[in-house]
């Protein structure tokens, strides 16, 4: 399926894990740019690792925020200005 994704910036919150990470990986095979978030580093570079292990191609983007903190949200809303698709889980 083609969702017309390319060119496309998804944030996916709580994508690391259950069906955040699902979703974070189905867009990605869609070859959306995904920008993976959780509270830890460990976590995310983890997800990336995986999702890269079947497309190896994607394009991702780490995100460590607890996007429950408004300032943590702040930031990431300035450091990612351009989102296009927001899954908050």
């Amino acid at each position: 399926m083609n969702l017309k994704l390319e060119n496309k910036t998804a944030l996916v919150t709580g994508s690391t894990a259950g069906i955040g990470f699902a979703i974070a990986r189905s867009l990605a095979a869609e070859g959306a740019r995904v920008i993976v978030n959780s509270r830890t580093e460990a976590r995310v570079s983890e997800a990336i690792a995986t999702i890269r292990r079947s497309h190896p191609n994607a394009k991702l983007e780490p995100c460590v925020a607890d996007l429950a903190n408004a300032e943590a949200t702040i930031d990431v809303a300035r450091q990612f200005s351009s989102i296009d698709i927001l899954v908050n889980r």
